[in-house]
């Protein structure tokens, strides 16, 4: 027995409605998870910053990151790498760039970004820019030792009052 053409194409509307309720079921799962997502308050002393983000930033209204490695208080741990990213060219107000200010942030872990032996120099060198963080002035003297691995964050934007 043949079906017919009517029979194959209201199969296919549900089909299609079925198809569409699943995917905006599952986009509203995921849009509540990223909006529960746990955050934290992080704070600790800018001990390098990835040279690559720190200048190359755009004063149009793309948004500009800076990436930084912070040393908390927090023996569990002890580094972490944080990603700032808004409009404009100042992410990260500059006095926190010599390392001795803590800096505090609401963030949120993103296991997508977490790195693996980071490399740290007291200068940079063309050969190393897209490698390794420069050290702040207050940890020149004594750069961190080996980090096997570095957890990663995102600091989550909060408007300047005026």
């Amino acid at each position: 027995m043949r079906q017919s053409q009517a029979d194959s194409s209201t199969r296919n509307l549900y089909l299609l409605r079925y198809k569409k309720a699943l995917l905006t079921s599952v986009a509203i799962v995921a849009f509540t998870l990223v909006a529960l997502a746990k955050t934290t308050k992080l704070t600790g002393k800018i001990v390098g910053y990835d040279v690559t983000y720190h200048t190359s930033k755009s004063a149009s209204m793309l948004q500009n990151q800076e990436v930084v490695i912070l040393e908390t208080t927090n023996p569990k741990e002890k580094y972490v790498r944080v990603m700032f990213s808004s409009v404009g060219t100042t992410q990260i107000e500059p006095k926190y760039f010599g390392g001795a200010e803590p800096l505090t942030a609401d963030v949120f872990r993103d296991h997508s970004c977490d790195e693996k032996a980071p490399t740290f120099v007291s200068q940079v060198t063309l050969e190393q820019i897209a490698q390794a963080y420069l050290l702040t002035d207050a940890f020149k003297t004594q750069p961190p030792g080996r980090i096997k691995n570095l957890k990663c964050y995102v600091a989550i934007y909060k408007k300047k009052k005026k």
